[in-house]
């Protein structure tokens, strides 16, 4: 009898490694073809970010432009570039998104790159607050002190690494004073969307994602839905956060309008070496 029964716990055993095997190659197929969904360069390879600071009784403009190709590099495209824009004429290129939004900047770009942009993302810089607060905040590189009004508050942020609240991450990306004005705060935003990316994805951040998600989710438009927005976030950061490659040119005053006069020869070289 012990016998028997100590070999029909055997029995059983074999039985319960065979069940096992199937289950575990299914799971196992499945990683599989979910990393290379994340991986693999199928399907939409480029995204335009897009950072909207329009409020209250203001029209909607695109302060910050960046190109970006999962696995690839990051194009930044000044906001005063002169460009054409389809149906519009010679302009500054963020009048199109005041234009025609977020597609008619696209088809902008993809006549000024050469290449097709699949995908945006824009992303309203009144929800920075909401964003990292659900982060838990968000520790940046402060170059100058920054000292600021907003929303009837004096905000003043010492020069060097700061952990900043909601608030003061506001008063960061919309501060646009001293000597380099909008140039800086365009910097200051790319600088903030790398560090926003690199703290999401951090181990160190997960018991706070579903929060942080929510946020964001709620503070940004985009053609994509969440399982693509999520596995292009997942590919970019894979393929390292860099700061961006600025599209060459020279700033010019025509018609007493500040312009920002593409080098359309350097510019292919620099749109081949990053986004390509």
């Amino acid at each position: 009898m012990k016998v028997y029964k100590a070999g029909r716990r055997g029995d059983f055993g074999e039985r319960r490694r065979g069940v096992l095997r199937p289950v575990l190659l299914v799971l196992l197929v499945l990683f599989v073809l979910a990393l290379a969904y994340v991986l693999l360069p199928f399907g939409g390879g480029r995204a335009v970010l897009l950072g909207s600071d329009a409020r209250a009784g203001e029209a909607s403009r695109s302060d910050t432009i960046v190109v970006t190709k999962a696995g690839g590099g990051m194009l930044a495209v000044p906001r005063d570039t002169l460009v054409e824009i389809p149906g519009v004429g010679e302009d500054k290129i963020n009048a199109a998104f005041a234009t025609g939004g977020p597609d008619l900047t696209v088809e902008t770009l993809e006549n000024l790159t050469g290449l097709p942009i699949n995908n945006y993302v824009v992303v309203n810089f009144g929800g920075v607050k909401e964003i990292v607060d659900a982060m838990g905040g968000i520790t940046l590189q402060v170059d100058q002190p920054i000292e600021v009004g907003i929303e009837g508050r004096r905000v003043y942020i010492p020069a060097g690494t700061r952990e900043l609240d909601g608030f003061e991450a506001l008063a960061y990306v919309r501060y646009r004073g001293g000597p380099t004005a909008d140039i800086g705060r365009i910097g200051r935003q790319q600088k903030f969307l790398r560090q926003l990316a690199r703290e999401i994805t951090s181990p160190a951040n997960l018991p706070r994602l579903p929060a942080t998600a929510r946020a964001i989710w709620a503070n940004i438009e985009t053609n994509m839905n969440p399982l693509e927005a999520a596995r292009f976030a997942v590919r970019t950061r894979l393929s390292g956060i860099e700061e961006a490659e600025l599209y060459p040119g020279t700033p010019q005053y025509i018609g007493g309008i500040a312009y920002w006069v593409p080098d359309k020869e350097a510019g292919d070289r620099v749109v081949s070496q990053t986004i390509e």
